[in-house]
């Protein structure tokens, strides 16, 4: 079992301080606000933002708030450099270049506005709209709106699919404690952690919360999914708020928490992807990042000590498995020219091309393959298991009063320290989560079973020049390759039992060529055989590095020691 990595970068909290919260629905877990509510909601986290960056200054001497609008100064002017040239980026040009003229000859009070007027721009990006009536119809004609917004309303593209509706439901598989998870929806704010495997996740999720019949989640959606106007008219009103990975300055990610944190605070159900970006090479994720994670306990401490009746958090692991990945091509190149440092070349990423996003799912459809959905056990604050009647357990199932976590001489205080090491045991048992609930699909195990054998035929060449060099003019008996997949087979099927792994229930009794031939025909429907060909030579690829991104789903279960035996 591998060393659990976790990202525990500290985040900075202004402190449990209670404040005025507004309705925000009939049981106060919705996420439809009106205009005050909205206002107060801006306000409120231009106060927690100003507060937070004002507490990093005392911290540090070499901190002030001339330094960090500076900082966000310089980032905001070179990320517009090479942003598209639209009027949302000349006004934002024109909005930096005033600040740039201005914040370095006023006074520290006068900084102190010009911060503000910083954090409400931020906020007025990143805040999201939830319309019920937009929600409910979403989910119906979703497969509708896909095929329209995929085919750029082109009459003839449009025409060419319409008498064959997306039926995305029938691909995805949704698992997992439902019944308990929809009940602690009822009695506390939910954060949901998924996995993230593709851009195509947050129709994923969207669609299976709704089927699953849990209540809308307020979620931050990558700003390039709003480029489109009809998907940004359905996010924009489905509880979506906008995150803009290319903005890295402190005060938009200090204003991107508190918003978050602050929904929390008024009991709204959100969803954030904690490993922060898609798996560029495949893995289940093997490090998180826990800085939104972290805000869970802030939320709890301050609703234990404002008396709400509801104040608990609770946490929802879930793991995405797809034996196809649209952009499988381009995030493995991303992972090898990071970790490689090679010249890689970039291709372009398949989200970016509307038919073939269309194909994609029709593939899926044609090929019956599914996309499991699997929900893990809900967890605390502290990385304890919850039951169905909201008592967490310890390991040995004793009842654990998770008020006690934060208290001090009898009363909740806060102890960042302390509440780090809480969020990090709670980052272990997400990840634990991840790895029990995958699910081990037929391309995953050839692709282990094949790229471990091809690997063998050049033993002296390290893992890039094999990525690099092997191909078509490399080949393997299918023999010895149908031979490892039975051992994976075997060593799967004991994990599974061991609550290590799921096996896919479509090869609950498959013998190891009905694997191979099911996997072999996934990859001819979307890859057009480059990850995997049964040739007259032998199995080959004509990708390696695509054929090491599906062996990568199974890594870290110990599966190379299984095949060297």
């Amino acid at each position: 079992m591998p060393e659990i990595q976790i990202d525990t970068t500290p985040v900075p909290s202004p402190g449990i301080t209670p404040s005025p919260t507004p309705v925000s629905g009939a049981d106060g877990i919705g996420l439809r606000l009106n205009r005050e509510q909205r206002e107060y909601v801006r306000r409120e986290v231009v106060r927690r933002t100003l507060e937070e960056q004002k507490e990093l200054c005392r911290r540090s001497r070499d901190l002030n708030l001339e330094v960090i609008i500076n900082d966000a100064v310089y980032q905001e002017k070179e990320r517009l450099k090479t942003a598209p040239n639209s009027k949302e980026n000349r006004e934002q040009s024109r909005f930096w270049a005033d600040v740039g003229r201005r914040f370095h000859r006023v006074e520290d009070s006068e900084r102190e506005s010009i911060l503000a007027s910083i954090v409400a721009m931020y906020v007025d990006e990143i805040m999201g709209y939830f319309n019920p009536v937009i929600h409910n119809i979403a989910a119906h004609v979703l497969p509708w709106g896909l095929k329209a917004m995929l085919s750029r309303f082109s009459p003839v593209n449009f025409l060419r699919y319409l008498g064959s509706q997306l039926n995305l439901e029938e691909n995805l598989i949704i698992s997992g404690p439902l019944d308990q998870i929809r009940g602690l929806s009822k009695r506390a704010a939910l954060i949901m952690a998924p996995t993230h495997v593709s851009n195509l996740d947050s129709v994923v999720i969207g669609l299976g919360l709704f089927q699953s019949r849990l209540p809308p989640f307020t979620y931050g959606a990558g700003l390039n999914l709003f480029s489109n106007r009809v998907v940004s008219f359905f996010m924009n009103n489905l509880g979506a708020y906008k995150v803009d990975r290319r903005k890295k300055n402190g005060i938009y990610k200090s204003a991107l928490k508190q918003y978050a944190t602050l929904s929390m605070e008024m009991g709204h159900h959100n969803l954030f992807f904690p490993g922060g970006t898609r798996s560029r090479s495949g893995e289940v994720e093997q490090k998180i990042k826990l800085g939104l994670l972290g805000c869970g306990i802030n939320v709890y401490a301050a609703n234990l000590v404002s008396g709400k009746p509801n104040p608990d958090v609770f946490v929802i692991p879930c793991t995405l498995s797809c034996g196809l990945v649209l952009e499988a091509r381009s995030l493995i190149e991303e992972h090898l020219q990071e970790t490689g440092k090679s010249r890689y070349i970039r291709v372009r990423g398949e989200y970016s091309r509307p038919m073939r996003v269309l194909n994609f799912w029709r593939n899926l459809q044609s090929m019956d393959s599914k996309i499991h959905m699997r929900f893990g056990e809900p967890l605390d604050l502290f990385g304890n298991k919850v039951d169905a009647d909201g008592v967490s357990r310890d390991a040995h199932g004793r009842a654990v009063d998770r008020t006690k976590y934060l208290q001090i001489n009898g009363s909740v205080t806060q102890d960042a320290q302390r509440d780090q090491e809480y969020t990090r045991e709670l980052g272990r048992s997400i990840l634990a989560a991840f790895r029990s609930n995958n699910v081990a699909l037929s391309t995953h195990i050839a692709a282990f079973a094949a790229f471990q054998q091809l690997r063998r035929l050049h033993p002296q060449f390290d893992l890039y020049r094999s990525l690099r060099t092997m191909g078509s003019d490399h080949a393997v008996a299918k023999s010895a390759i149908l031979g490892d997949i039975a051992r994976l087979l075997a060593r799967l099927r004991e994990l599974e039992r061991e609550g290590g792994i799921i096996v896919d229930p479509q090869l609950a009794d498959a013998s190891a060529e009905a694997v191979f031939a099911r996997a072999m025909d996934h990859f001819s429907s979307f890859h057009d055989g480059e990850a995997l060909r049964d040739g007259t030579t032998g199995v080959y690829t004509e990708n390696m590095k695509l054929l090491y991104y599906y062996r990568n789903r199974l890594d870290h279960y110990g599966l190379d020691t299984v095949l060297e035996n």
